[in-house]
């Protein structure tokens, strides 16, 4: 779903375009602390991050991880999916992502998929980032909560779901989605969700 969104774009022989007439800054950042409240659909209370190596049709794709040749989860930026939990602001893209998984969940359980706890996982603005994890800020408005250092899949899924069950604030989906209808969601590109 993300991957076609956030495509760079290229030149007919496959190489990637440079701006022409505009500086080129990257958005790539690190913060302490969360600079907004971002948030996240998930299926199941606890972290299922899970290694992309597997090609799982039925997990969400932006969970996929890569796991290293020594078996750990390393920091990384990648164009399409990064190595962690992905965050986002209240904006449009935001919103387009999350309704369609909440979506392709209902699809899942009305053919015959088991029920799960889908929700809005939300961390709220200023809240410290533990020293085990580190929020990279990877697009305009996309996040990702990744390991601080090399660390197994299962370690990283236990230090997500510490950290969701400390700071995070869980609503269901449909309470989250009459509270925040996508006509009164912000543009990705404007910084103004930085002010929520």
């Amino acid at each position: 779903m993300l991957r076609n969104l956030l495509r760079i774009p290229t030149t007919g022989a496959g190489l990637t375009a440079r701006c022409s007439n505009r500086r080129c800054l990257s958005y790539v950042s690190t913060h302490p602390v969360f600079p907004a409240t971002l948030y996240r659909f998930q299926i199941h209370r606890e972290s299922k991050l899970y290694d992309k190596s597997l090609k799982q049709n039925d997990w969400e794709y932006e969970d996929g991880v890569e796991i290293s040749s020594d078996g750990l989860v390393h920091a990384k930026i990648n164009l399409d999916v990064s190595n962690g939990a992905l965050f986002m602001p209240n904006t449009h893209l935001m919103q387009e992502l999350t309704r369609r998984s909440f979506d392709n969940y209902l699809d899942a359980v009305d053919n015959g998929q088991p029920t799960a706890e889908p929700h809005y996982l939300s961390i709220p603005k200023g809240t410290p980032v533990p020293d085990s994890l580190t929020l990279f800020r990877e697009r305009a408005s996309r996040f990702t909560l990744q390991p601080s250092y090399p660390i197994s899949l299962a370690a990283l899924n236990e230090l997500l779901t510490k950290f969701y069950n400390e700071s995070g604030q869980i609503t269901a989906p449909e309470v989250w989605l009459d509270k925040n209808p996508y006509n009164e969601a912000l543009f990705d590109d404007l910084e103004d969700w930085m002010e929520k």
